[in-house]
């Protein structure tokens, strides 16, 4: 008996066009909140012949995971390179708020902690995180204490812009200055854990982001 022959592939189609309608429709429906008949619907194929281009539906949403990832560092490390301090966390912040907002379907798939059974995805992960501690080693911070204060940093962003899209603020009071209010506080419990380490490290440098630094 021959073999089955897979369907020919849609001219014009590609696994890089598959996944940017897919963010498109990750960011309409929600990460979790679209089936693979709807994608296809997009292209007016059928279902079957997306997987000429993805190898399943778990291997789309990593792709999806690897895409919002690469977006969000590059974001993240365009706010922050040239400021320092105070002034690169609010960019920084701004900029991670302005991602959320902008992509509220791809960003999800950002939540999810990687494991060590996928390198690739790890070292995505990676890129993000680094481009936020290059801007908090600006506080002379050791690695540690920095980690927490980016867990910090990204807990109150990530809460603050998703209660944003959900329409979760009803008072009505400027929800700009609200965000500016919290960044505010965050970076004066910074300013404190700096001012503590510079008595202690009188000879500490100040920082200022660099592109180079981002490629650590």
């Amino acid at each position: 008996m021959a073999a089955k022959k897979s369907a020919p592939k849609r001219p014009g189609l590609t696994t890089s066009r598959v996944l940017e309608e897919a963010a498109k429709l990750a960011d309409a429906k929600g990460f979790d909140q679209f089936s693979l008949a709807e994608l296809a619907e997009r292209f007016h194929i059928k279902p079957p012949s997306l997987y000429n281009h993805i190898e399943s539906f778990e291997a789309l949403k990593r792709g999806l995971a690897m895409m919002a990832l690469r977006e969000l560092a590059e974001a993240l490390g365009k706010a922050a390179i040239g400021r320092a301090k105070d002034d690169a966390v609010r960019s920084l912040a701004t900029a991670y708020r302005e991602f959320v907002k902008k992509h509220p379907g791809l960003y999800q798939a950002t939540e999810r902690a990687v494991g060590d059974s996928d390198p690739e995805l790890n070292r995505a992960s990676d890129e993000v995180v680094n481009v936020c501690l290059a801007v908090l080693r600006g506080y002379g911070l050791d690695r540690r204490a920095a980690l927490h204060a980016l867990r910090g940093l990204r807990s109150a962003v990530h809460g603050f812009a998703t209660l944003e899209m959900v329409g979760g603020f009803g008072i009505p009071l400027n929800i700009d200055e609200s965000f500016a209010w919290l960044i505010e506080c965050f970076v004066a419990g910074l300013d404190a854990a700096s001012s503590q380490h510079e008595a202690r490290h009188p000879n500490k440098r100040s920082l200022r982001v660099d592109a180079k630094e981002l490629e650590q």
